[in-house]
């Protein structure tokens, strides 16, 4: 896939075209200022696939910081259980 630069002026002008050209899959689209990419233009499943890869990324951090720490998720969901039932 193309990448493909446009300044914000350009970005207004063209959006409808931009966008379908992003939706069809022929380019993606880096929106600049004074020649600074500010944002980037993407189809919509290439964002979830993003949102989905840097959840995953958080989940395995704090795994690790749990294993290093000595404390296994059986632990922190019954410990979270009965704070949350006002056992704890």
């Amino acid at each position: 896939m193309e990448t493909t630069a446009v300044t914000i002026a350009e970005g207004k002008r063209d959006f409808s075209h931009l966008i379908k050209d992003v939706a069809e899959g022929k380019a993606d689209i880096v929106v600049t200022k004074r020649g600074k990419p500010m944002a980037v233009i993407i189809p919509y499943l290439d964002y979830q696939r993003s949102q989905k890869a840097e959840a995953h990324l958080k989940i395995l951090e704090s795994r690790t910081v749990f294993v290093k720490a000595g404390v296994s998720a059986d632990k922190v969901y019954k410990e979270s259980r009965e704070k949350l039932e006002g056992r704890g």
